[in-house]
């Protein structure tokens, strides 16, 4: 059974090394390639992410508040907390009608260096709009008000909006029962098969559906709102806007749904096992080249992922990361 293998090496030498096992399928759950197990059990963390924004379109949030595009790809986003995300963020509770300050996905600074560093010169501390998740919330406490809810707990794994959200979720990944953990964002994580969320995302690449097209159409209209500056997510998008869906999750999950040259669509889900993101881009990379998405070069935006230079204290190239596919 092969798998996935992210050799770290110094001086032409592995000095460490990442396993991840990855799957890829179409939309009705064949199995295309496999490394590893394709069937590991994992909680996918933020790559759920579309599926969670589908609530929005689903109940009718999107078109009652006259949300656009923009502003369902920050839904579906773990963004960096750059000013254009929060503006964004801060126009979805603006058009539902609620306060941000239900928000209940805790504090941490921007991911982006340089806004975390404007806001720490402006005297200002971090807010929970400034949380990677506070898009998704936003979209769970829109669906809320739609839904006619109290937001009250809207996080518990019980309250109307996470059901509805759940079932959406059995739905894409044709589960009857899925085990719920507690995200990093307090937000209730599904613990599901690779393969299952390879397929959910195949799915919505298909576009089968209005409100699948609705969430492929934003992601990769505006990749810059779904992550941020050199985020993996977006830079990927950027690269083959109009063919290729991607959402990162953390502990180093990742999920996509891509266009082939021929038109083909499949969707593909990896996991490093370690957990270490460091390996995580280049796994997905190597996964697209394996199936004949990508060829090299690569677009130059990727180099980083495709040939990272590891350096030393004084600046100096002493090593890189390699992945291959081991049998």
């Amino acid at each position: 059974m092969s798998s996935l293998l992210t050799q770290v090496t110094r001086s032409d030498r592995v000095e460490s090394f990442h396993v991840g096992y990855g799957v890829i399928t179409n939309a009705v759950g064949e199995i295309i390639k496999s490394y590893g197990d394709p069937y590991y059990l994992t909680y996918v963390r933020s790559s759920a992410k579309p599926l969670q924004a589908m609530a929005v379109l689903r109940s009718g949030a999107y078109q009652k508040f006259q949300f656009t595009p923009e502003e369902l790809a920050i839904i579906c986003s773990s963004h960096s907390g750059e000013e254009i995300h929060t503006k964004m963020v801060g126009q979805v509770f603006d058009k539902s009608g609620i306060s941000s300050e239900l928000l209940a996905c805790g504090i941490h600074p921007p991911i982006d260096k340089k806004s975390a560093k404007q806001l720490e010169s402006e005297g200002l501390a971090p807010q929970q709009i400034h949380n990677n998740c506070s898009g998704k919330h936003a979209g769970m406490l829109s669906t809320c008000v739609q839904l006619g809810v109290d937001p009250e707990n809207y996080l518990d794994p019980g309250h109307p909006v996470q059901r509805y959200i759940y079932e959406i979720v059995k739905e894409y990944t044709s589960e009857t029962s899925i085990q719920r953990g507690v995200d990093g964002c307090s937000a209730p994580v599904f613990y599901l098969p690779l393969s299952k969320v390879a397929q959910a995302f195949a799915r919505i690449s298909v576009r089968e559906t209005k409100e699948c097209q609705q969430i492929f159409d934003a992601m990769t209209t505006y990749p810059h709102l779904v992550g941020g500056n050199g985020r993996f997510d977006t830079v990927l998008m950027q690269s083959y806007q109009g063919s290729i869906m991607s959402k990162g999750g953390a502990e180093a999950v990742s999920a996509a749904g891509f266009i082939m040259p021929d038109g083909q669509v499949f969707g593909l889900t990896v996991k490093v096992l370690d957990g270490n993101y460091r390996a995580i881009g280049q796994m997905v990379l190597k996964m697209l080249q394996d199936i004949g998405f990508l060829t090299e070069p690569l677009p130059a935006g990727l180099n980083k992922w495709w040939n990272p230079q590891l350096k030393n204290h004084a600046k100096r190239i002493v090593g890189t990361t390699r992945t291959i596919i081991e049998e």
